[in-house]
């Protein structure tokens, strides 16, 4: 699929090679220079594996919000493309759920400092990445026998490529950045509610030594999530997104 895939043309594709990480790579570039808008993709028919630099124009707590602009594109790149039994869900803050499994999600690489510093200033840069499970590893579990995750094959979608999902994704990523940028977060909030996994259940989240509890209700200004009877955000993404969630090694 090398020579075949087309992406809007703001992108700077940058094919890695199989062993390879796209958010590495794309951190590594961005820390030397590169321009907003490069598009990092590994090709390979087991696994999506993407990863965009980001030109933030934001403060750092802002700018964590990137990751549900991206789940929100999948969200619409997935509801387009698998059968209609199958259900994709978000697990807040970065984890994309299918058919009650984990496919794969989300994440954010910025320079580590950022994490520790108080004056919350705007990044010089951030990379954004995707993956996402195509086909089970050799050494997986025989589907059915576990639920903690899943990939697109075991759940029916066999006929998707990662070439037709990181077209789709390109472009669901630019459109919802666009309209992010023009009217904030509050649409993307919008969008990603229907899908919240456990939306208007009370949960017990712990990330990071710490405990929170309440019904989940959505996403306030910022993407963090909101919790209880009242609009007060208590978990911000800044409490949970230092590193992923979620793993598919």
């Amino acid at each position: 699929m090398t020579d075949e895939l087309s992406f809007p043309p703001i992108y700077r594709p940058c094919r890695v090679l199989p062993g390879t990480c796209a958010e590495a790579a794309a951190a590594e570039a961005a820390r030397g220079g590169a321009d907003p808008a490069s598009f990092y993709w590994l090709d390979s028919a087991d696994r999506l594996d993407c990863a965009i630099v980001l030109g933030p124009d934001r403060p750092f707590s802002e700018t964590l919000s990137a990751v549900h602009v991206a789940m929100v594109a999948l969200g619409d790149c997935l509801g387009a493309q698998v059968p209609p039994q199958v259900e994709v869900l978000f697990g807040w803050p970065d984890r994309l759920i299918v058919n009650g499994g984990l496919a794969g999600g989300v994440s954010l690489t910025v320079d580590p400092a950022l994490w520790d510093d108080p004056t919350d200033p705007v990044p010089d840069w951030a990379v954004l990445g995707v993956r996402l499970a195509m086909t089970p590893s050799e050494d997986a579990p025989e589907p059915g026998m576990t639920r903690q995750r899943t990939t697109l094959l075991d759940e029916g979608c066999g006929d998707l490529t990662t070439g037709d999902l990181l077209e789709s994704f390109s472009r669901h990523f630019l459109l919802w950045t666009n309209r992010y940028l023009s009217e904030g977060l509050r649409p993307i909030a919008d969008n990603w509610l229907p899908r919240a996994a456990k939306r208007g259940e009370t949960v017990a989240l712990k990330f990071a030594g710490r405990e929170w509890r309440g019904k989940l209700l959505g996403l306030d200004e910022t993407g963090g999530l909101v919790l209880g009877e009242s609009k007060t955000p208590v978990v911000p993404l800044t409490e949970v997104l230092r590193k992923p969630t979620w793993s598919l090694d």
